[in-house]
């Protein structure tokens, strides 16, 4: 091990980088794959009751809270004059 860490300590900055991202990349790798082996395949469905299904009814959904906050973020810029993007 000690040889393994000399021969690493006189390897130029790129080798060192280049190894370095290989190790994140690797340990990433395996953290994801075993998330994945212990990811519940069978979801079970949550009992709904009655107020659970009323609240569901008048919360607006996530992607139409996105879509109203990104409009008016539009809609700023637009009236301020920068640039939009679009």
């Amino acid at each position: 091990m000690k040889r393994v860490l000399e021969n690493l300590q006189n390897k130029s900055d790129d080798a060192k980088q280049s190894i370095m991202w290989i190790g994140i990349f690797l340990i990433m790798i395996i953290i994801f794959g075993f998330w994945l082996l212990t990811f519940p395949w069978q979801v079970s469905q949550i009992a709904e009751d009655e107020s659970t299904s009323e609240l569901k009814k008048e919360l607006p959904s996530v992607f139409n809270s996105l879509k109203s906050q990104v409009n008016l973020l539009f809609e700023i810029v637009k009236n301020s004059g920068l640039p939009a993007g679009r």
